[in-house]
This record gives C-alpha cells, sequence and structure tokens, in this order.
C-alpha cells in the first residue's frame, strides 16, 4: 500500500460553506488521508452537511451548546480503516478512535487541549490515551502549549512554568509518545501560530506517535498560515514498514569505509546531540529519535553515492 500522510489542522470554525470549501481545497491539494481538525465549531446534533468525496469517513466530538470547540477526525476513501471503537468526550475536545489499517492496528486521537489549566487537562487526556488504546497511537492536535520553549518559541520562553512542562514529558514518556516533526527534524526551528499576547512565533500544533512506530515516518513539514490563525501540520509513514516490521532500508555499510561519509556523520550527531539537550526532553525519546534522523543522513549519503556512480 502507499504511503499515509496524516494531518492536523486548528481551521477556526467550519459553519460557513465557504470555509468549508477552503478547507476541503486545501485538503485535497495537500492529498491528506488522515486529518485531524480542531475548533470545527460544531455543536452536537447540528452537524452540517460533509463531503462523503474524497473523505468517506467522519467522526466528531461536539459540544452541546458551545460553538467555540469541536474536534472531527476525516479518513479518505483510499484508507481501509475499519472502525472498532470511538470514545468522545463531553465537550468537543477529544476524540479517539480505535480501529485496523490493513490488518495493523491503530489508535488515532485528536485533542484540542484549553488554554486554561492546559497541563492537567493534557495529563488527563493522555491517561485516557492511555487506557483506551490499542496498537500504533497516532495523535494530532493543538495542544496549546510548546513542548520544548527553548527551539519551539521565537522567544525561547513559555507562559508554562517549565516543571508543569517537565510533567508532561514525563507523562509522553510513559505513553512513549514521540513527537515526528521534532525526531526528523531535530534542528528546525519553524512556527504554526502567532500570539499576539506573547508576541511571538509558537509551535503549538503537533503530531505524536508511538516511539516504535517512528522509523516508519519518513517526512513532516509545517504549512504556511492561510485560511486559519494555524499552520496545518503533516506527517507521513509507510504502512507496509508498520505491518512487517522488517525495514526494508539497509545500512550500506560500505559508506563507513570512506574517512569523509564518518567525518560527516559524526558531525550530524554532534549537531543533534547538542540540539537536544537531556533539559528539554527524556533521554529515551532523544535516543530513539536520533535513530529515524541518522537513518535519514546516511540514506542522503547513499543516495548520493550512488549518483556520482551514474555519472
Amino acid at each position: 500500500m502507499r504511503d499515509i500522510k496524516v494531518m492536523t489542522f486548528n481551521v477556526k470554525a467550519l459553519n460557513s460553506p465557504c470555509k468549508r470549501s477552503q478547507i476541503m481545497l486545501l485538503l485535497r491539494k495537500t492529498r491528506s488521508d488522515i486529518v485531524f481538525l480542531q475548533e470545527t465549531h460544531f455543536r452536537t446534533g447540528r452537524l452540517p452537511k460533509l463531503p462523503s468525496y474524497p473523505y468517506k469517513q467522519w467522526y466528531h466530538s461536539t459540544h452541546p451548546t458551545s460553538a467555540s470547540k469541536g474536534v472531527a477526525i476525516a479518513i479518505h476513501h483510499t484508507v481501509p480503516f475499519i472502525l472498532k471503537q470511538q470514545l468522545a468526550d463531553a465537550e468537543g475536545r477529544m476524540l479517539l478512535l480505535k480501529g485496523e489499517i490493513a490488518s495493523k492496528k491503530f489508535t488515532l486521537v485528536n485533542l484540542y487541549t484549553p488554554n486554561v489549566a492546559t497541563v492537567s487537562w493534557l495529563i488527563k487526556a493522555l491517561d485516557t490515551v492511555k487506557l483506551f488504546a490499542e496498537g500504533t497511537i497516532v495523535l494530532g492536535g493543538d495542544l496549546n502549549l510548546i513542548l520544548n520553549p527553548t527551539v519551539d518559541s521565537s522567544t525561547a520562553r513559555s507562559h508554562i512554568a517549565q516543571k508543569h512542562i517537565s510533567r508532561l514529558h514525563g507523562k509522553l514518556q510513559e505513553l512513549q509518545l514521540i513527537d515526528v516533526w521534532r525526531a526528523l527534524n531535530p534542528t528546525m526551528k519553524d512556527y504554526s501560530f502567532y500570539s499576539n499576547p506573547h508576541k511571538s512565533y509558537q509551535r503549538l500544533d503537533y503530531l505524536l506517535t508511538s516511539v516504535s512506530s517512528l522509523s516508519a515516518f519518513s517526512a513532516s513539514e509545517i504549512g504556511e498560515i492561510t485560511v486559519s490563525d494555524h499552520a496545518p501540520c503533516s506527517a507521513v509513514f509507510a504502512l507496509d514498514s508498520m505491518v512487517k516490521r522488517d525495514w526494508s532500508w539497509r545500512l550500506n555499510e560500505s559508506l563507513l569505509n570512506n574517512v569523509k561519509y564518518c567525518k560527516q556523520v559524526r558531525s550530524h550527531l554532534d549537531l543533534y546531540f547538542e540540539s537536544n539537550s537531556p533539559a528539554h526532553s527524556k533521554h529515551t525519546l532523544i535516543w530513539e529519535a536520533h535513530k529515524a534522523y541518522i537513518r535519514g543522513v546516511f540514506i542522503a549519503l547513499g543516495t548520493k553515492v550512488k549518483k556520482e556512480q551514474k555519472n
């Protein structure tokens, strides 16, 4: 099966038919397969008619009276997702789907974290995920906080105390969840939101996955802020890799015989570990993420060697 692209996007209201058309156009243009949407602003019992093509499966968590929340998960008709169990909260902030894709067990989680008691709410939500989840977890959402203020905020600061962020990191480690974009872009700085009150660019929108499945992810990017005040964030994973758990990639050991390439790899490793200190992330997550990062370095070197040999 082809690779699957997952996206998380705070859409800032979908009540307007015009806005829905803009969002659907963007999703089709980006060829997103599994989409986590936050702030749909749909109310319980008052869902608008949503297109069945190309997203055949729609799932929602809505609030009965408030139109300021709402989350949804949309699944492309080419993704053979079979739903086994669904769980939604009564506030329109959390939606969990447990099912299978090509006989592989997945738990899809969409969270829209409140901006009050943020860490406490998120830790309780993750406890719910822990009890509900089965198989590979793919979690997307607007977390309303910065996981690593040093690199995920233009001011290198957060309005949430570091001790609370550390508590959250402990919970993520407990569930063995890792930030896909940061794992694949360990030294890059990019942001998904501009905060007027804090006068800073911030990365509030995240895609997290099980550490054991990180190697299946090949790319992750943050899009542009256009039809919402948040940027869409996406990642691509190879379903076959997750199913077989027998990675098709193998290290070209001949690269280790080249002194120049060894120096380049060592330089990449030094830069990675300098940029990802234990002060901001847990040792386990740093170590697991470095495997995906250095694998990408070796793939790039191998591709370069093949091109040179052809020329």
